[in-house]
């Protein structure tokens, strides 16, 4: 694509001798900063259906990519076509059902043979080593479970609230409540990912709600 191509020249006139001495003092480690900054404006604009912001947003997000990818390229780590042939090949091999004869019944399978495909390539073991350690604690919570569900693992939303039951039952002031109340968050976390609902957006789009309320 034109638009494409352009950006990626723009990106290495920018970061040439002749280009813009703030983008040539850029490293890494100032970029995973401006990236989760810009994830975090482009959930934003999705969550406020704004078309114009989340073009703006996916392009200032393309940017970055962009930008981190042509850092690399400078110290002959890997190049722009290196990532694209990747995405390339990893979307073909994990959709054998679209681009093979292989035969997957429904989501559920397609799901499945998702996660597991990616653990063998990977060579994951357990489910720790599929979590992005960087991300907020909910969120981890919520992708540990949902690997638990897609993984196939069988428990009754009357088992989960007989357990957070149980845990509130044991919460007290002393020094002991503070595992008692990452029990019951740990729990809760579990029943929102079984029933479908992100806690981490959820919650930070309930907060803002009740923000608005209050006056200074």
């Amino acid at each position: 694509m034109d638009e494409f191509n352009k950006l990626v020249d723009i990106v290495e006139i920018l970061r040439s001798e002749k280009g813009c001495a703030w983008d040539r003092a850029q490293k890494i480690t100032n970029l995973k900063t401006h990236l989760l900054e810009e994830v975090y404006e482009l959930i934003d604009a999705i969550e406020g259906k704004n078309t114009g912001k989340i073009k703006e947003e996916l392009g200032d997000l393309f940017l970055l990519l962009v930008f981190i990818t042509r850092i690399f390229s400078e110290k002959s780590k890997f190049r722009i076509k290196d990532v694209l042939e990747i995405i390339n090949n990893k979307l073909v091999s994990r959709h054998p059902h679209v681009f093979s004869s292989k035969k997957l019944k429904n989501k559920k399978d397609i799901l499945k043979h998702w996660i597991k495909s990616k653990a063998k390539v990977k060579k994951r073991k357990t489910v720790y080593e599929r979590l992005p350690k960087s991300s907020p604690s909910l969120f981890l919570a919520y992708m540990l479970f949902r690997e638990k569900i897609y993984l196939g693992e069988k428990i009754t939303i009357k088992d989960l609230k007989k357990g957070i039951k149980e845990s509130l039952g044991k919460l007290d002031l002393s020094a002991r409540y503070r595992e008692t109340v990452l029990e019951i968050i740990l729990k809760l976390s579990e029943f929102s990912a079984r029933s479908k609902l992100n806690l981490e957006l959820s919650l930070r789009r309930k907060i803002f709600r009740e923000a608005r309320k209050i006056e200074y």
